[in-house]
């Protein structure tokens, strides 16, 4: 979205309020100097124009390691091995949400009966790829949504909603994994 000047970044009224949070995907063994050197999209160069335009609102760049130490969850969770390639931003957004919320609304993560084959909210491209995956580990990571999904299958089949809690209202110790 950065990068292209179809989606107006710089000058579109949908990119001027709220927080902003950018990333850009970097190699699985790759250290911070290389991928700032050699990002995908020239996400800090539309950063620093940005910040000129928007001096006081909230900007954040992920840290690539962030989408690595996602994708070590995701692959701890799985039976088998999956292909190193970064998460889909859709996780990535709700797992930052929810770090900061107490519960996390998601909707069409999970394809409910109105399942589409559209890719992305910011543009008209259809393909069956975006939802059962071909780059992003989407199969796996739905996988894990859905098992960690607080709401009913229906709310997922009807609504397309699943239900997460936040990190902070979730137990992960052992007692409580066997009482689910």
């Amino acid at each position: 979205v950065m990068a292209s000047e179809d989606h107006r970044f710089l000058s579109s009224s949908l990119y001027s309020s709220g927080v902003l949070v950018a990333w850009d995907p970097a190699p699985f063994s790759s250290n911070l100097s290389q991928w700032y050197n050699h990002t995908d999209y020239p996400i800090f160069i539309q950063y620093q124009r940005y910040r000129r335009l928007h001096p006081q609102q909230p900007f954040y760049i992920l840290h690539p390691r962030f989408e690595w130490q996602l994708w070590q969850r995701i692959q701890d969770n799985m039976a088998e091995p999956i292909q190193k390639n970064p998460p889909s931003s859709g996780l990535l957004g709700t797992i930052l949400m929810m770090s900061l919320c107490e519960v996390v609304h998601v909707y069409e993560f999970l394809p409910s009966r109105r399942k589409t084959e559209l890719c992305h909210y910011f543009q008209r491209f259809y393909d069956a790829a975006c939802t059962l995956g071909a780059y992003h580990p989407l199969l796996y990571e739905k996988n894990l949504v859905k098992r960690m999904n607080q709401g009913s299958d229906r709310d997922i089949y009807v609504h397309g909603r699943v239900t997460l809690p936040g990190f902070s209202a979730m137990n992960c110790t052992a007692k409580a994994v066997q009482e689910h």
